[in-house]
Formats: structure tokens, sequence, C-alpha cells
């Protein structure tokens, strides 16, 4: 940890702080995960959500039927919308040696892995943890996992599922709640609690949030 902090100029303690992280989502034009239609980001900080950002995209490819379906975006919404390099070099100091949180990390982690590979962008250093994996290990008996339904359970409003922006607020605020009610306080209590460690992005590197086989 001390040699991540000090390669990458953090504060001391910017690992501990389960309250201060951007949550994200993505929405894709085809089921290529880097055909990125829209983003959406929620700012928190000690607890609060300070900030957010949605954006179409032009994923610069066609759209699939099924995935229109699913969101409601059509072609023409995102025409003469940025890129998605132009985006992430418009946030990248926003979000630079930030904890990044999204629901289904296995799809929006690598989502936003191979949109920098498309464009050759280097990556801000960050590291990711994602709410459905910490649902399964820490909310028991429940018979779906989605983010809906734990909204559901948890009583967070989610009105609009599949709009980046609302399913953005609604993964932070999970985060929030999983992190009050299951006392996460660093990512060594998340650790003795779920084995989760956190995953990460730099420059040539990209890891998922995985849960260790180790009991230690």
């Amino acid at each position: 940890m001390l040699e991540i902090a000090k390669k990458n100029n953090l504060k001391p303690g910017w690992w501990i702080r389960m309250k201060d992280f951007v949550a994200f989502d993505f929405e894709t034009a085809n089921r290529a995960r880097h055909s990125i239609c829209s983003v959406g980001m929620v700012f928190v900080e000690n607890g609060e959500i300070v900030d957010s950002i949605y954006e179409l995209i032009d994923p610069e490819e066609g759209f699939d039927r099924f995935n229109i379906s699913i969101h409601g975006i059509q072609p023409q919404d995102v025409e003469g919308a940025m890129t998605f390099d132009a985006f992430y070099h418009s946030i990248k100091d926003k979000i630079e040696n930030k904890l990044m949180i999204a629901h289904n990390l296995s799809f929006d982690g690598y989502a936003l892995r191979d949109n920098l590979a498309r464009y050759e962008m280097k990556p801000v250093y960050n590291q990711f943890l994602c709410t459905y994996q910490m649902s399964r290990k820490m909310v028991k008996g429940l018979p779906a996992y989605q983010l809906s339904s734990l909204c559901t359970y948890f009583g967070i409003e989610l009105d609009n599922h599949h709009h980046a922006a609302d399913d953005a607020k609604a993964c932070a605020q999970l985060m929030l709640k999983l992190a009050e009610e299951y006392k996460i306080t660093d990512f060594d209590s998340l650790y003795h609690k779920t084995r989760i460690k956190p995953g990460e992005i730099s420059e040539g590197i990209y890891r998922s949030s995985l849960v260790s086989k180790s009991a230690k």
C-alpha cells in the first residue's frame, strides 16, 4: 500500500476512506464492451453525494436492437456527442486516485479498460470495488442481487433503471448502505468480512476486484 501511495503521489490514508468514492455506470450500443454510448458518474465525499456527471457518448459504431430495448438510447441521440476518449480526457483529473465503485464491475470495469485500450489512452490510477460482489458476500439469502433488487431491499429509489446517471446514483447509495450497515470502514474490514480485495487500474495494469481464496 505504501509503495502504491508513494508511486501515485497519494496522501496518507487514501486507502481507508470508504465514504469517499466515485460510483460509475456505462451503457453500451451493442454487445461489445467498448461500445459505450452513455456514462453516469456520482461523486461522494464523506458519505454525501456532492456532484454528478451524465454524458451521451458516440460509440463510433452501430447499435443493436437488444441494447436499445434495454436503455432506450437511439443512434440519433448520440449524433454530435463526444467520443469516449474526449470524455475521459475531460474527467480524468476529477477521478484520479479515487476509489471507483460499480455495481457490475465485471462489465463496467472492463468496458473502461477496453475503451482506454481502443483509444490508446493512458489511464489515471484508480482502485475498484463492486457492490454486486460485496452484496453477494454480505447480504445473505436474497433471491437476486441485481441493482434493482437490492434497491428494493434497502429502500433505495431507482426510477429509471438502465439510465447511467440513475444507476450510478443508486450504486453510490447502495455502497453507503453496505458500508454503514455492515461496518465497512476500510479495506481491512472489507477483507475481514468478505475476503474481497479491491481491483486497480494504472498504466499497463488492470485487475478487477476479487474474492480471495486465502483465509489469511
